[in-house]
């Protein structure tokens, strides 16, 4: 049980922007049981963006262009840009056209190049124009999307993480990988798939499943892709994972309501 306390306080210092302001044991437990933790985190911040839409409703009325755009901002500011760093760099370092080590140098570099800003750019205008299409559909168990949605996007970091070798020998990915318990970690992940199909049942949501199964499948090419073009995996592409899985699942379902 402490493990868990100290894993979940861990996932909130590491993959989030809220203020925990202490020291924490970095044990091969503590660390596993972060990365476990990590979907239960990405479910209570899409609590938070649920209770925002939710006041909206009753106290502010905003228009769902703005609504759209206050989800997105609200999203980065929970989790501190995090993984849009990832997406800017596999941005700049896939479209740079050159070989696998130079591509894994520009992984590496913190600087910001024109096709990072693009890819940037793509991303939070995809995302900002499919919430507002899904505010103006409105479709029946939209808030609780809000919920699975960033819970299957950690699943498939999680998955992603722990069927790759890492690429390169430092980096906190590198450390990680070294840190984590793989049988455990796989035990978290088939309890969030177990609770992703209880909830699909409950909420008698086929369009959960589609999603689940959609997860599973991008999760896979895109570990493939990664494989091609840099060899495996390094933070950077766990982060970028994240966002472009959330633009997928989102798709999906704008896709289905139509």
């Amino acid at each position: 049980m402490k493990n868990l306390v100290t894993g979940f306080l861990l996932a909130l210092q590491f993959f989030t922007s809220f203020p925990i302001r202490k020291t924490l044991p970095m044990t091969n437990k503590s660390v596993t049981a972060m990365f476990g933790a990590m979907p239960f985190v990405s479910l209570l911040m899409g609590l938070i963006i649920v209770f925002v839409l939710t006041v909206n409703n009753y106290y502010f009325e905003f228009s769902p262009l703005f609504l759209a755009i206050l989800v997105v901002v609200l999203n980065i500011v929970m989790t501190g840009g995090l993984h849009l760093d990832g997406w800017i760099d596999l941005g700049d370092a896939y479209f740079s056209y050159r070989d696998r080590q130079r591509r894994l140098e520009i992984l590496s570099d913190s600087r910001v190049g024109a096709f990072g800003a693009i890819a940037l750019v793509i991303l939070l205008l995809l995302k900002i124009g499919i919430f507002y299409e899904m505010f103006l559909k409105r479709p029946l168990n939209l808030y609780y999307y809000f919920l699975f949605v960033p819970v299957l996007c950690r699943m498939a970091m999680l998955i992603y993480f722990n069927l790759s070798v890492n690429v390169k020998e430092s980096g906190l990915a590198a450390f990680f990988k070294n840190q984590v318990m793989p049988k455990r970690l796989w035990i978290f992940i088939e309890c969030y798939l177990v609770f992703i199909i209880i909830a699909a049942c409950l909420l008698k949501d086929i369009f959960l499943v589609v999603l689940l199964f959609s997860m599973f499948i991008v999760t896979l090419l895109y570990r493939k892709w990664t494989y091609v073009h840099f060899g495996g995996m390094t933070g950077d592409l766990l982060g970028a994972l994240y966002e472009g899985m959330e633009l997928v699942l989102w798709g999906i379902l704008l896709l289905l309501f139509i």
